[in-house]
């Protein structure tokens, strides 16, 4: 992360604030209101459902994974891959920039920068939330690049302990019965 970098994205998106330091831009651009949903951006809620972590950013995350989890896919889809516990929790917690966030504005040129920007704040802030909330576990927190087919993302991935598969795991119909 580049501070003067940083400031330089600011100040295509926000010319009225006369400053290089990022920090004067939530004075000058942000209120308490803002600040205070994008506090749970930068340290996330974080809900463990059979024995696995998982990042909550959308919402209802508790409710909305604990009912994908418990149904399996339909029959159409028995010609997809097995997938193992591990990566079936691995797939909740995966994260396109691009994908956090439903209103866009200018400048336009900065977008690819500036989400290269905050994903490398995230990485930072999600394994300081990681550890706080679970001291007893290991995770890896890292930047998957864009390619022709997804975005910037951030992946989360529990390294130690190894989960446990949950007893009823289908690894066909990736659910759990």
């Amino acid at each position: 992360m580049s501070i003067e970098r940083v400031g330089a994205i600011l100040r295509a998106a926000f010319p009225d604030v006369a400053s290089d330091d990022p920090v004067a831009y939530f004075k000058n651009e942000g209120d308490v209101f803002q600040a205070l949903s994008f506090s749970w951006l930068f340290w996330p809620r974080l809900v463990e459902l059979y024995g696995a972590v998982f990042i909550a950013l959308h919402g209802n995350d508790e409710v909305e994974i604990s009912e994908r989890l418990s149904k399996p896919l339909a029959d159409g889809h028995s010609n997809w891959p097995r997938m193992v516990w591990s990566d079936a929790v691995d797939s909740y917690n995966w994260f396109e920039l691009d994908q956090l966030f439903t209103r866009w504005r200018g400048p336009r040129e900065f977008v690819a920068e500036a989400e290269s920007e905050l994903a490398e704040i995230l990485v930072h802030t999600w394994r300081a939330r990681l550890v706080s909330g679970f001291p007893d576990r290991r995770f890896a927190v890292t930047l998957s690049p864009a390619d022709e087919s997804v975005g910037l993302a951030i992946r989360v991935r529990q390294e130690s302990p190894q989960l446990e598969v949950p007893q009823g795991w289908d690894e066909r119909r990736r659910f759990i019965s």
